[in-house]
């Protein structure tokens, strides 16, 4: 990502989509997600999506979670001429309208309250990529600020290591995490 005139790099968004097949049109609704899901790889500033079909017996609710660099990037893709065509025609073969919910930064790594369009993985797996994410970086961050700060406390050297770790797992090595290893996180998406 490329820093603003301020030195700040825009925030990564993602947005979820929904949206419920008209009885019987369930095979057209998939293929216009997947004609969205092809259609918005060759967005500026796309970095994926996951489309997630809806279980036997359950409603057909579709959803796509796509991610994008930027809301500037999330919003020419929004205005733009295909992504209009293919969202007519997901219209004619869906009921209830589009649900759309949006979020940035730490949000996207925790579920919206009240809105479980999304089902998340099993909380085993959220702890294994975790875990495998956060481990080598806290130690790496350990070994480093126990050299560059060896006189202070361990509990004071705590403090920058802490911030430096939230910082890179939210912005850094989560969305990286989620996107390398979503065929194990969402299989059913795949």
């Amino acid at each position: 990502m490329e820093p603003d005139a301020l030195g700040t790099a825009p925030e990564e968004v993602t947005v979820i989509w929904s949206r419920q097949a008209k009885p019987g049109r369930q095979a057209a609704l998939e293929n216009v997600i997947d004609n969205l899901a092809q259609a918005m790889s060759s967005a500026t500033g796309y970095e994926g999506v996951v489309s997630l079909r809806p279980q036997p017996g359950h409603p057909p609710i579709y959803t796509m979670v796509a991610r994008f660099a930027s809301q500037a990037d999330l919003d020419a893709w929004v205005s733009s001429e295909i992504r209009g065509r293919l969202y007519a025609e997901a219209e004619g073969v869906s009921v209830g309208g589009l649900n759309v919910q949006q979020a940035a930064g730490l949000e996207g790594w925790f579920q919206m309250p009240g809105q479980p369009l999304v089902v998340p993985p099993p909380r085993y797996k959220m702890a294994v990529i975790t875990w495998a994410a956060i481990f080598p970086l806290l130690l790496l961050a350990n070994l480093i600020a126990a050299a560059l700060l060896p006189n202070v406390s361990p509990l004071i050297r705590l403090l920058p290591v802490s911030l430096v770790l939230i910082a890179l797992m939210t912005w850094l090595v989560m969305p990286r995490m989620t996107k390398w290893f979503r065929f194990w996180l969402y299989p059913e998406a795949h």
